[in-house]
This record gives C-alpha cells, structure tokens and sequence, in this order.
C-alpha cells in the first residue's frame, strides 16, 4: 500500500482532523488584492463615465421566487463585489475545521440556517442482532455505535417533518425529480413536432416538481443534514478503528441478510452484522471484504475492500467509513454511491489509492438532502454519470479530497454544480488533478458538434420561474487540467452563482462557449486563479463575459497567463451584461481571432449600454486585437481596455450539418409555429417554410400568435417578434388589443412588435401602457413610442408632455427614464433638451448614456440648443456628468466642440483623470491641429501628474 510505510499507526482520528483543518499553502488574496481589484474596476469606469454603482442589476426582472439566494439578490445591486464574496465564501469552506462546518457554511450562503441539538442521547439501536448483541466489543466501539444507530431513528422523524407538506405527493417527488438533473432520453432524433411535445412535457414536469418543492421544511432538511453529518463524523473519530487490535472480536466469515426485498452479502472476516429498521449494520475486519447492497452503516478498519452498491428508497440515511486500504466502490444504480434522493449519504475513506465508479446522481450527489464523499488521501480515480460529483438540488453534495493526484470524471451538471435550492462543491486540496467532463448530450440548439456540459463551478435555475443555487469547484494546490464545452468553469446561469477557483499552480483550461467566467441571463459567474503560469482556450462568451444583465469575470492574480478566443470574450459585456478579465500580475498573452468583440467590448442594446473591461495591471504583454502596452483603448460602444504601466482550441472549419428530411403537407398554425421557431441547424428548411407560409397566411397567423404571445420561451418570443414584424400593419390591432387587454407579459410582448412595425395606430394604447403599475410595462410603452412614425401634432404634443413628467421623476425607475431620453432622441423632442441636460449626472449609466445619445441625436437639427444647453451647465456639472457632457458634445461643429473643451478645461483644476480621458476623446475628432495642440497642452497639464491614462488616449489617436 502506497502510504503504509509513513503512517501505518499514524491514529485516524489525527489524520481525520488535519485534513480539515489545514487546507494546502496557497497564496490567498488580502484585502489588499481586494482593494486592487476595486480600485481598477473603479478607474476603468471612470474612464467611461461610469461608477461601479452603475453596474447594478434590477431584482425584479423576474418575479423573486421561493428559491431566490440572499447573495444573489446582493449581487444584484453590487456586481462588483462578485470576487469578494465567492472568495470569501470559498475561505469559509476550506477553513470549516470539521465536514459539519462546512456542510453548515453551504446551507447557510442559501439562506438556511441548520438547528443541531438532541444528538448525544442514543435511542434503542436495533430491532435484530445477527451474532448476539454488541456486548462483545470493546466500549470505546460499542459506545459509539449504539449511539449512531440509536440516533437514525431521530433523522428519520426529522426527514418525515421536513417533508410533511408534500403529503401524499412524496412519491411523485422522489420518482420525477431526478429528471429535472438526469437526462432522461435520447432527443437529438427527435423530428420538430416531437421535440416540441418533448420540451412541453418536460417544462409542464419540472413546473410541477418544483411548485411541490415549496413544500419541502428548508430548515428541517438542513437540520437533518447537520445533524446526520455531526452523528457521522462523531462516530468516525470515536471509533477510531485504525489503532484498535479487533482481531479477536469477529466473530465470522461473512454474512447475507435481506431487508425489504434486497439482499445484502459481506464476505470475509466480519466483526459485527446487524438489521435495523433504517438498514443493515455492518462492522468489518482487516481483511479484504466485499460489500453488496445498500447499508445503513459500513464501518470497516482496513484491508483493500470492495463495494458493489445499490439504492434503496427506505434506506435514507447512509455511512461508509473506511479507514485503511486500496478500496473500489462501485455502483450501476442511480444514487448508489454516496448520492441519495431525500435523506442522507457520506462516505468517508481515510487512506489509500481508491477507485469510485458511479452512475448519475453518485459520488457527492443530494436531492432534497446530503451527500459527501470525503477521500483523506492517495492517488484516486472518480467516474460518474450525471449530477455527481459534488452536485446539489434542495440540499448540498459535496466531493472532498484531501491529498494526490486525481482524476475526475462525470456527465453533465457534475464536479461542483448547484441547481434550485442546492449547493455542490469539490473541495480539492492537494495534487495535480485532472477536471473532465464527458460529451454526453449535444446542444442541439446551437451545434451539431459541441456539448451541454454545465459543470466545474456552475449553477444553473429553471428559468423563468425558479433561481437557481451555488456551484463551486475548488481546488487549493498543484498543477490542474481542466476540460468542459457548454457551459462550464466558473458560470451562473438565471439567479445563481457559479465559481471555479484555483488557488495555486500552473492550470490549463480549455472549454468552447459560456465558461471560465461567465454570467448568462441575470446571473453570476466567476473564475478565480490565484497563481501560476495558466492557459486559457475557448470561443467565446467567456474569459469574462457577461451576457444579459449579468456578470462573468476571469480574475488572474499571478503568473504569465496566455488567454485565446475566438470572439465575444476577454472582457465582454453583451446584451446588457458586464464582462470583465483582470489580470494583476505577469507577462500575459491575449490572443483573438475576432477584433471586434473582445478585449474590453460593450455593445448597444435595449437603448443602453453593456460594459466590458479588459484591464492588465502589470507586465509586458501581448494583445492582438486593440490593445498594447500602458495603454487606454476603447472597444465597442461601451467598452474600455486598460493595460496600466508597470513590471511584472478547436481548429476553424465549415461545420457539417446533416438537416432532417423536409416534407410539405398542409400544417396547422400551431404546427407551423412549431417548426419557425426551432432553432436546431438540421430544422433549417423546417424553419424557413414555416416562417414564409405564417407571414404569407395573415389572418390566421395573426389570430394565432395572439394565443402564444405570453410565451416564456425566449426563442418563441423572437419567433413571433419575426414574423410580426414581416407582416406589418395587419397585425397592430390585435398587438393594440393585447397592450389594452392581456397579460403583463402580452403587453410587453405586444409594444415591443409595435414599435418595430411603427405606425401611429397603436398611440394611444401606448401611451396608456406607459402609465401603468408595473415597471417593465412602463419600460416597454415608453420604448415602442420612440420608435412611432408620423404622429399627428397633438400625439407629438401629448408625448412630449409625458416624457418630460418621466425624466423629472427622480423616483422612477432608472431603466423607464433610460427609455424616455431614448424618445426623446428619436422623436426629436427639443422641448425636453433642459431635462436631457439634467439626466447627465444621473445615478444609473443607463439614463446618462441614453440622455447623452439623445443629445447627439438632437445635434443634427438642434445643434446651436445643444450647445447652449450643454455651455450653460458644464461649470455646475459633477466631474461624471461633464465626462457624459462631453461625450453629447460629439456631434457638434468642431468650433463649439473646442468650446465646451475650453469650459471644461477652465472649470476647475486637477481635473479628474476619467473627465481628461472624455476630452482626450473628443479632441481626437477636431480636424484643425493647431486649435487641437494647444488643447492638448492644456489637458495635459490639467491632469494629475502621473495621470498617463489622458497621454495614451491622446496618443493613440
């Protein structure tokens, strides 16, 4: 045995206690690295005009449902603390000095605290002895097991508690919640109409499972879970079976006994073999023993044992404790190695080279309650299926390792994955480790070639309905190979948070979209490396990417780091969301095959910005897109890239589509929306003929769509908006009806469409949208009334009185006041301009940037107003407001350009560095070089000595 020499008597129970205690040396990040990371994000928006504030997210997108985190909400309104929360949570579990703590830490960033009381008093410890009584083993053994098996009876009243509300509904729970984390079948083949039944089917399921898991004591299951584990990590130190001589205590070879049906064998020495009402009971010896069922408790002192073992839905409660030996457990049942569905399962091996091979929902895998899987120590090999390795839904699974060279393998939603309600962690904390997740089920909504993997720091919710929970690979120290493709390393998707941090080595992480950092749809996901010389490979949204009103952020804080993509990458920020890649320290090397959409790129969407920062703090580094050396550089519309002075995949090719066979028959109006909306690339001609016939056939298609414009799914939203947009003025009354009349998600729907066909038809159920209650429906009439043509004088008039009311309500809702400065650009409103001027120093970039843009926009027809408007104001702006005046000034002749220069200039000094960047900016545009020099040489001494950020700008251009 590879460890037998070193700590052959070394006790258990020391070993056991070191190995939560002492996580591996790491550099760890100080208050300082905080304070680094802050102040950077903080500069870089500066130079925009932004502040860190201004990255916040509204909550209540999405209607907060049962499930919603605490730190979510958090995040929400301060994006910025992304790092140090996750780090400081991910501290918290690697200091937790016993599994109990850390288990306890899990349930507690979900909101949930766990009560632990009543555990020390042993009940009655068992209905029948096989060989007589625990009488005849030593106290110190037989203590410690009365009390455990004394103690299942109290988990399982807790369990019965936590899940009363349910009622006679428990057994759909336990059949049908697996399918909501396990693919259930093979729908790659599935022709259009089948696939639509299927995701029907299976939208309908998860709806039901997941309203019935309201139901469920979120307190008690905790409580049961902590309660179970402190029970379980009692009993492993008690015991202490590695130091005690119990030779002369077995009493036989080997032993089968059947409980509800099952049959469970031990062979080889055995020194204690008992039923309970909760399971069999086993003692083992130093021999070589073999297990085969499912048990209530596996105590076994050494040997190289092996495992064969199944799931029992009355066997809730479940402890293996091995304490020495080169061990195989293995299971072909789903929840047969340390995974369970209602109760709990931990398995604990204290040494030795072992080997787990599981199927889905194993390995560190609870549904509705606990699982761990703790490996003090060896070189050992993990395989699962899906949902395992550390993976969580209404619980907490979690994978820990405590020393050697690893492997982990595992289907998808594994290795740190946290879904509604559930937290799942890898704990890894010594070894060069290599991270594979298997291509086991294609995304067959993007490609034909990739894979949904959603692994390796992920959580994931069940949008739109339910947020989802925390996934969190850690791994302290060695040298790390990390392998996922759809979704992976450190990503969130819808109300969530995902981490994958790496404290120490040289790492290589290869995925191919939505990973290592990455936030999708009002999430958050984080890849923190701490040190080493890494390499990063994907293709894009990743690196720090932010998609729709979320945050992805890459942190690497030491080594020479070489980061290639292809696109929408390295610092991102795409459909409303904030990406972010910070580097602190290193010689690194950004390569891209795009040179568009990455290194610090913000796109236009929703009539305000996305922001993306690429920012390099040290180092002499390498870019190939836009960036360089100490160097400021813009990227996109609202982009900033910032390499601050200082020392320190996949090949490309036509992918082959194999498209299913098309064949043309007479097709219902809900069959032909079916097939527009499948976005599958083998459902091309499907598609194409479906759209084409529903445009071609108005009145139907009209009278349809109105049936389905509530839709959730966003790809059937997009469908519709299509097709509307294409049929154009025959759909506006039913669209002005839906605005008057449905559902709130109708309306949006509806003003939406409206806005892109443009006729005045619809003004005035519009402009009652924009009074409504909700927000959103605010939002949604105010931004399709900017998109009106030819109103009628008194629609003009009307309007503009009702935009105005909006941009001088400091209570409403910054993104309603984002859309009414974006009318008044596109209506051309001049009326409203002193309110515009106003919006400039508002709290929210949305509303600046929006009013700004309205500004330029006025400039073609108003330019003399905007001038004076912005000359009048600029000596009483705030620093952020000038930077934001100065961007509106961007359309004007370069002779009142050169005047708001001169004001700004003269209004006060030092100027802030962020309002030199502005001025840098828009000195660029000036054609006349001699006016320009001069107000170059004047910036350049307004600045702050040292501010290089204002020289680079100005020399760039």
């Amino acid at each position: 045995m590879k460890h037998s020499t070193r700590r052959l008597w070394a006790p258990p129970l020391i070993a056991f206690l070191m190995l939560c205690t002492a996580p591996a040396s790491s550099r760890a990040l100080q208050e300082d690295d905080y304070d680094a990371f802050g102040n950077s994000i903080e500069e870089a928006l500066l130079n925009m005009g932004m502040r860190p504030e201004d990255m916040r997210i509204r909550h209540d997108y999405a209607t907060p449902d049962k499930f919603r985190l605490t730190m979510v909400d958090s995040l929400m309104n301060n994006p910025a603390s992304l790092l140090e929360q996750v780090d400081r949570l991910a501290r918290k579990v690697e200091h937790s000095a016993m599994m109990f703590g850390l288990y306890s830490t899990l349930w507690e960033a979900m909101d949930i605290e766990p009560a632990v009381s009543g555990m020390e008093a042993g009940g009655e410890p068992y209905v029948r002895d096989l060989a007589g009584r625990l009488d005849h083993l030593p106290d110190g053994i037989r203590i410690h097991l009365e009390r455990y098996i004394g103690n299942l009876g109290r988990l399982s009243s807790s369990l019965t508690r936590a899940r009363k509300g349910v009622g006679e509904h428990i057994g759909f729970l336990e059949a049908e919640a697996p399918t909501l984390v396990v693919p259930q079948a093979e729908y790659e083949d599935l022709g259009p109409f089948e696939l639509h039944d299927w995701e029907e089917a299976e939208s309908a399921l998860a709806d039901s499972v997941l309203c019935l898991s309201e139901l469920i004591d979120l307190p008690e299951l905790a409580g049961m879970c902590a309660l179970s584990m402190k029970s379980a990590e009692n009993l492993a130190v008690g015991l202490r079976l590695g130091t005690l001589d119990i030779d002369g205590h077995q009493r036989y070879r080997g032993k089968t006994v059947e409980f509800n049906g099952m049959k469970c064998r031990v062979t080889g020495k055995v020194t204690y073999m008992g039923l309970t009402p909760y399971g069999p009971v086993v003692v083992g010896g130093h021999s070589d023993n073999t297990y085969t069922g499912c048990f209530a408790l596996i105590a076994d002192p050494g040997g190289n044992d092996r495992y064969t073992l199944y799931d029992h839905p009355e066997v809730n409660f479940r402890l293996i404790i091995e304490y020495k030996g080169e061990d195989c457990y293995e299971s072909t049942d789903d929840a047969g190695v340390a995974g369970i569905i209602f109760g709990t399962s931990f398995l604990m091996d204290l040494e030795g080279d072992d080997t787990y091979r599981g199927a889905n929902m194993s390995l560190g895998s609870a549904t509705y309650g606990g699982a761990l899987l703790f490996d003090a120590e060896g070189d050992d090999i993990y395989e699962a299926g899906a949902f395992s390795e550390g993976a969580g839904f209404l619980g907490v699974g979690a994978l820990v390792d405590g020393e050697g060279n690893d492997t982990y393998v595992a289907g998808m939603q594994s290795q740190g994955f946290g879904y509604v309600m559930g937290s799942g962690l890898i704990l890894d904390k010594k070894g060069n480790d290599t991270y594979y997740t298997r291509m086991s089920q294609k995304d067959i909504l993007r490609y034909e070639d990739h894979y949904l993997t959603l692994s390796q720091g992920c959580a994931f919710g069940s949008r739109p309905d339910y947020s989802g929970g925390i996934g969190l690979l850690i791994d302290l120290h060695g040298n790390d190979l990390y392998y996922s493709d759809i979704f992976g390393q450190g990503v969130g998707y819808w109300f969530c948070v995902g981490g994958l941090i790496d404290r120490h080595g040289h790492d290589y992480y290869c995925s191919y979209q939505y990973a290592q950092g990455s936030g999708v749809h009002l999430a958050f996901g984080l890849l923190l490396d701490e040190a080493g010389n890494d390499f990063y490979q994907s293709k894009g949204v990743s690196q720090g990417c932010g998609h729709d009103l979320s945050l992805g952020l890459l942190a690497d804080f030491s080594g020479n780091d070489c980061y290639t993509v292809t696109d929408l990458s390295q610092g991102a920020g795409n459909a409303n969301g904030t990406g972010i890649v910070f580097d602190a320290d290193g010689v690194d090397s950004y390569s891209s095959k795009s040179r568009v959409n990455v290194s610090g790129y913000g796109n236009f969407r929703r009539e305000f910005g996305s922001i993306g920062l690429q920012l390099d703090l040290t180092g002499d580094d390498y870019y190939s897109a836009r960036g360089r050396n100490d160097a400021l550089w813009e990227s996109g519309q609202y982009g900033l890239g910032m390499d601050l002075p200082g020392e320190a995949g996949r090949p490309e090719g036509d992918i082959l589509v194999d498209e299913l066979d098309f064949h043309e028959r007479a097709y219902t109006a809900e069959e032909l929306f079916i097939l527009a909306s499948r976005g599958e690339p083998r459902f091309k001609q499907w598609r194409t003929y479906a759209f084409d016939k529903m445009v071609e056939d108005t009145a139907s298609t009209v009278a349809y769509l109105r049936t389905v414009l509530d839709t959730k799914v966003a790809r059937e939203r997009h469908t519709i908006k299509d097709i509307l947009r294409d049929i154009g003025s025959p759909s506006v009354p039913m669209l002005t009806e839906a605005v008057l009349y449905d559902s709130e998600r109708s309306q949006s729907e509806a003003a939406w469409i409206l806005g892109l066909i443009g006729g005045p038809g619809a003004f005035d159920a519009l402009m009652r949208l924009s009074l409504a209650e909700g927000w959103k429906q605010r939002s949604a009439g105010l931004n399709a009334l900017a998109k009106l043509n030819d109103l009628s004088p008194s629609q003009e008039e009307a309007l503009e009185e009702r935009l105005k009311d909006v941009l001088a309500d400091s209570r409403e809702v910054f993104y309603v006041r984002k859309d009414a400065a974006y009318a008044v650009g596109r209506q051309q409103i001049i009326g409203a301009l002193p309110l515009l001027a106003e919006a400039l120093g508002s709290d929210h970039y949305s509303v600046r940037y929006a009013s700004a843009e309205a500004m330029r926009g006025l400039s073609e027809s108003h330019g003399g107003e905007v001038y004076e408007a912005l000359l009048e104001r600029v000596p009483d702006y705030s620093s952020l407001a000038k930077t934001n005046a100065v961007y509106a000034a961007g359309c004007l002749p370069d002779a009142q350009k050169l005047a708001i220069v001169d004001a700004v200039l003269e209004s006060g000094r030092p100027l802030e560095v962020h309002v030199g960047v502005a001025l840098a900016r828009l000195l660029s545009t000036i054609e006349g070089e001699d006016s320009r020099k001069r107000r170059e040489e004047r910036l350049l001494a307004a600045v702050p000595e040292g501010a290089w950020e204002v020289g680079a700008v100005l020399e760039s251009e």
